[in-house]
């Protein structure tokens, strides 16, 4: 089972394949495993999170996402330069799942039962390009294929649902890398790089949320969300729509380890010619979350995030120290979201803009002299109609796009999906 979507995945792709060559990216979070981990969890925490408020036995769920004008700086295997090549990022993400529920109903709108349920999912990353043959005589034609490397991060997972006050997960994470074959072609059970890490999850009714992943036997990305609603609800009434429903998060990463595709040193400029001894640096997160329903159709949303690091870094571009921003993260949302039933049809519409701080934007953006901070803006639409539905968005620089990852930015990027659940 471990092997099935990067199967279908190669099966795919091996319809057409042009002569490719190995390539070394510029700082790169498409090499960072920690960094993919947290992006295909949070995925998978984000699609329970639809899930366990709906009735269903199957949910199968796909996703395309489409990064445009990605200029990849790769090494010419022929000149031996650094020169960069107009390329299309390609994501797809798909998730099966498979429960089980034990009696229960519902009651004033709430589902109540106990659920297990099992869970495949996997997201694959790969470069594009576009290519124009000609055929003389014949004519000529356009082929669209993959170049470079190609990441699959995949989770196995187990879920217990106690409907509506616990949900557990527990499972393996798989982070594997494939490069081109001397003639081109891919061997996809073969990776050049490969690791497995244990993760859980595990969810107290609009209070308490808590995640890990663990690779070697230590925590590698940890992160906690407390509802103030039920808390506040001991000295006053929260039940009104109305009332703002308000989370603090906390949020660990080993996110710099002086690996080649950081962007950024740790505690002091090193040079990639010698042998060095590898520091690291925690990225710790500090957030709040507001949601406000302004009417019966409309909703806001607002994030704030601030950030602490707990070592010096340095640009690998001038060995000169980083000044840190206190700010991480911030967003507001505006939201078309009439009030529904749990197992209603739901259509939602949105808009938003967003400011986001990282070391590696100044490494990807179109200019650099402009900063590690952008501002962001996304548009999309939520369809749910129980038993099959589809969301589509655009976005440029939206901080959630740049947190999975930090080469989109300054690129438009558009996303579109399909689900079938019953």
């Amino acid at each position: 089972m471990k092997k099935i979507l990067t199967i279908c995945a190669a099966l795919l792709q091996l319809f057409i394949f042009n002569p490719l060559y190995s390539a070394v990216y510029e700082a790169s979070t498409l090499h960072n495993s920690v960094s993919r981990s947290e992006t295909v969890q949070d995925l998978y925490i984000k699609r329970w999170d639809i899930l366990k408020e709906k009735n269903f036995y199957f949910d199968i769920y796909g996703k395309l996402n489409w990064v445009f004008g990605f200029d990849v700086n790769t090494i010419n295997a022929g000149t031996g330069q650094t020169e960069p090549t107009d390329l299309r990022l390609t994501r797809t993400y798909g998730s099966m799942t498979l429960a089980i529920p034990f009696g229960g109903g519902e009651e004033a709108g709430t589902l109540k039962d106990f659920v297990i349920a099992l869970t495949a999912t996997g997201f694959h990353y790969g470069l594009t390009k576009k290519i124009d043959i000609d055929r003389g005589d014949a004519g000529s034609e356009s082929v669209t294929d993959y170049k470079h490397s190609q990441f699959f991060d995949d989770i196995y997972a187990f879920s217990i649902l106690y409907r509506p006050f616990i949900t557990f997960h527990g499972g393996l994470i798989y982070n594997n890398e494939y490069v081109p074959e001397e003639d081109g072609t891919m061997d996809y059970f073969n990776p050049v790089e490969s690791y497995q890490k244990k993760f859980f999850a595990v969810e107290l009714y609009k209070f308490m949320a808590f995640s890990m992943n663990i690779a070697g036997g230590k925590p590698e990305s940890t992160k906690a969300e407390v509802g103030l609603n039920p808390i506040i609800g001991f000295i006053k009434d929260v039940s009104n729509i109305y009332y703002p429903v308000v989370h603090v998060g906390y949020e660990r990463t080993t996110a710099y380890n002086d690996k080649p595709y950081d962007a950024v040193w740790v505690e002091n400029p090193k040079t990639s010619l010698t042998d060095y001894t590898r520091d690291t640096a925690t990225l710790n997160v500090f957030s709040l979350k507001v949601n406000q329903r302004l009417s019966q159709n409309f909703t806001a949303e607002g994030f704030l995030g601030a950030q602490y690091i707990t070592e010096d870094l340095y640009s690998k571009t001038d060995d000169k120290k980083i000044n840190v921003s206190t700010a991480k993260e911030w967003y507001l949302l505006l939201s078309f979201d009439p009030v529904t039933a749990p197992n209603e049809a739901k259509l939602k519409a949105y808009t938003g803009m967003s400011w986001y701080w990282d070391p590696a934007i100044a490494v990807h953006r179109d200019n650099p002299g402009k900063g590690n901070a952008v501002y962001g803006w996304i548009i999309g639409v939520d369809a749910d109609f129980v038993f099959i539905g589809a969301d589509f968005k655009a976005e440029y620089n939206f901080s959630s796009e740049l947190k999975k990852l930090i080469e989109a930015s300054d690129k438009w990027a558009v996303e579109g999906s399909l689900f079938f659940r019953i």
